[in-house]
């Protein structure tokens, strides 16, 4: 399920069926594990165009790449299918980062749209499940998501990854690739 039905009416959520197949599988697992837990995906691909890159992501060009929402919490209780945006993105979840500031990169902030969102947490419980769940699924090849996020789920593993400080931050949502 989408976070936002902007990303179905904009042609944003297209995945290959094995893409599918993962997040499918994850939903079920994750519901199994946490009674409730809603999974959400946020960008895909666009439908009919390969290597045609989904804007400002510059890796969603093929349909084996797709953001999923992060699970959070207020005051402490899991909310389904909610984040702090509703959009999925640009709502971040507060934590450190050794990225230098730069005159221009995707890394942006927000700090006027971050105090006019509801205060939210991770899910830390269900973040662990979600990284363990998909860096023993055979089928996916790389997860990015902050440090920050990787280290608060206490999961490690070769498969998750840090995107670098000159893509979009990736403590709003985990990208998951084949």
């Amino acid at each position: 399920m989408s976070q936002s039905v902007l990303y179905c009416a904009l042609n944003r959520r297209y995945v290959s069926p094995e893409v599918a197949a993962v997040v499918h599988d994850l939903a079920n697992s994750m519901e199994e594990k946490h009674p409730g837990t809603q999974t959400r995906s946020l960008d895909g691909n666009f439908p009919f165009w390969d290597n045609f890159p989904l804007l400002p992501h510059l890796s969603h060009d093929d349909g084996e790449k797709l953001d999923l929402a992060l699970y959070w919490k207020m005051n402490g209780v899991y909310q389904p299918g909610r984040s702090p945006s509703p959009l999925g993105y640009w709502g971040y979840a507060v934590g450190p980062t050794s990225c230098p500031p730069r005159w221009f990169d995707l890394r942006w902030d927000m700090k006027w749209l971050q105090v006019l969102l509801p205060k939210m947490e991770t899910d830390n419980e269900r973040m662990q499940t979600l990284l363990d769940l998909l860096s023993n699924d055979e089928r996916v090849g790389k997860i990015l998501i902050e440090p920050h996020l990787q280290a608060s789920a206490g999961v490690s593993h070769q498969k998750i990854r840090f995107q670098g400080c000159r893509p979009a931050r990736h403590d709003d949502h985990i990208h998951i690739q084949l």
